[in-house]
């Protein structure tokens, strides 16, 4: 027995540093150490409690297969003295003849209390606390200068890393009020395959209009400019019969398109264009 505890106490304490050094981390590798050494101790608990419960049904069957034997064993009976019961003197308490070793030298009222060992699955629990002690307290209190602060701080940074790639990516963070006209050739080009893909159906390859309006000419009917446009290509005009292309395009998709349409289409000629529609607009009076 006393081989196997030291195997155990061992394995507590051995575990959690073998994950750490075959993780290449404390975070995960500790974690699932300390799992693993967590399923050791439920496991040695459950067999703990078997092995009492089947030494309890043991006892119990040997007593109740000799009654003479258990009569036997309460006639010993610990008369009080002032030494066992704290001076009262008239207390009188059967003991088991095995207890009266364990029989600690104090009562309550009567009521005496034996020196039982702990559960085996309380002192592993106990020892677990230590072996965690024994990592944690060097790894964060002696060895770095972590804090839940600095954590904090290099979360929200990292966080933040990745929500700027994710705009670069896929436009996000873009709106109405903050959209810019892009003038350079590779956006202008991916809004042009843009075009040809979505838009080309209603408005012509040429801009010209079909079922949508024409998107050459300075009419419009709602509204020009970059800002204008990335609305209406984001929500759509649903009793024209325009989707909202918001669910099927990225802010920066829609932000290339729209800025297609008025840098490449505006104010050219098209093969047959169809005729103004809506009110005519001016950038100058919009700022842009």
């Amino acid at each position: 027995m006393r081989i196997k505890r030291k195997f155990f106490l061992a394995v507590l304490v051995i575990m959690p540093a073998l994950a750490f050094a075959q993780g290449g981390g404390f975070d995960d590798g500790f974690f699932y150490g300390m799992l693993g050494a967590g399923l050791v101790i439920v496991m040695f608990a459950l067999y703990a409690l078997v092995r009492s419960f089947a030494a309890q049904q043991g006892l119990m069957l040997a007593t109740s297969g000799d009654q003479s034997d258990y009569a036997g064993r309460q006639d010993h009976v610990l008369r009080s003295s002032g030494e066992a019961t704290g001076g009262h003197s008239d207390v009188t308490m059967d003991v088991w003849d095995d207890e009266k070793d364990i029989l600690l030298n104090h009562n309550y009222d009567g009521i005496m209390e034996l020196d039982n060992r702990l559960p085996p699955w309380w002192l592993a629990l106990f020892y677990v606390t230590i072996a965690f002690a024994v990592f944690y307290v060097p790894y964060y209190h002696i060895f770095t200068d972590w804090s839940s602060a600095k954590e904090y701080e290099e979360e929200m940074a990292a966080a933040k890393k990745e929500i700027a790639a994710y705009q670069k990516t896929h436009g996000g963070g873009i709106t109405d009020e903050t959209v810019k006209l892009l003038t350079d050739e590779p956006s202008l080009a991916e809004g042009q395959k843009i075009y040809a893909k979505n838009c080309v159906a209603c408005h012509a390859a040429d801009g010209g209009g079909g079922v949508g309006p024409n998107l050459t000419d300075k009419y419009w009917l709602h509204g020009g400019g970059i800002k204008n446009v990335f609305h209406t290509i984001t929500n759509g005009v649903p009793e024209k019969g325009m989707i909202a292309w918001k669910t099927s395009l990225t802010p920066k998709q829609i932000q290339q398109v729209a800025s297609y349409v008025l840098v490449k289409l505006q104010a050219t000629t098209p093969a047959d264009p169809k005729e103004p529609q809506g009110e005519p607009y001016e950038p100058e009076k919009e700022g842009q």
